[in-house]
Formats: structure tokens, C-alpha cells, sequence
């Protein structure tokens, strides 16, 4: 998948746009306090091609990064995609192991 790919799953929920505090234990609470430069309206950054100039602290999401991290929303696309391969990944392993098995003999 492509860069333009990947960023097109994206639903445009601006969620991970908010300031975020870590609780610990796995817990994330999103605050009221968004980005300076996410349009809320829109839910789209104002400064997306320049972002990490403008806000160092910005990152930009890779599938790999996406499969680690903790903060992002059950909803987020990324998030749903990420988990999804890795179902497909594990069923088809499951498979294969299946497939090398010798059938028992009763």
C-alpha cells in the first residue's frame, strides 16, 4: 500500500488531532484541547503538507507504528485496517500449520 493509499483509510474524525493524557494501566483520556492547526469543522489539519514544521510533536502514522500504539481510538481506520491484516495474517497461519499436520490415524 502506498502513502496516498494508507492516508486514504483515514476517516477524517480529528480524534487523534486532541491533546491526550496517559492514565497509565492502558487508559487514554482525549482532552477538549485540540491541535492549533486542526480545522474542527472540517476535522482536517490547516497546515497537513508543512505539519511537522509547524508542530514538531506531529507524527506521522505508519501501519507499523499504528500496530504499537495505545492511544489511538477503537474507531480510528488505521487502527481497524492494522487489526484486520493482522487477523487475515493469523488465520492464514493457522492454516498453513493445519496444512502441515499429520492426519492421525485412530
Amino acid at each position: 500500500m502506498n502513502r496516498s493509499e494508507w492516508e486514504d483509510l483515514c476517516k477524517r474524525c480529528g480524534k487523534c488531532c486532541y491533546e491526550k493524557v496517559d492514565l497509565g494501566g492502558g487508559v487514554v483520556r482525549y482532552l477538549d484541547e485540540p491541535c492549533k492547526f486542526l480545522d474542527i469543522e472540517s476535522k482536517t489539519c490547516t497546515v497537513y503538507d508543512n505539519r511537522k514544521e509547524m508542530e514538531p510533536e506531529c507524527i506521522t502514522l505508519t501501519e507499523e507504528m499504528v500496530s504499537h500504539l495505545f492511544w489511538l481510538p477503537e474507531d480510528c481506520a488505521y487502527v481497524e485496517y492494522v487489526r484486520h491484516k493482522e487477523a487475515l495474517a493469523a488465520v492464514r497461519a493457522a492454516d498453513k500449520s493445519k496444512k502441515k499436520r499429520p492426519k492421525r490415524r485412530q
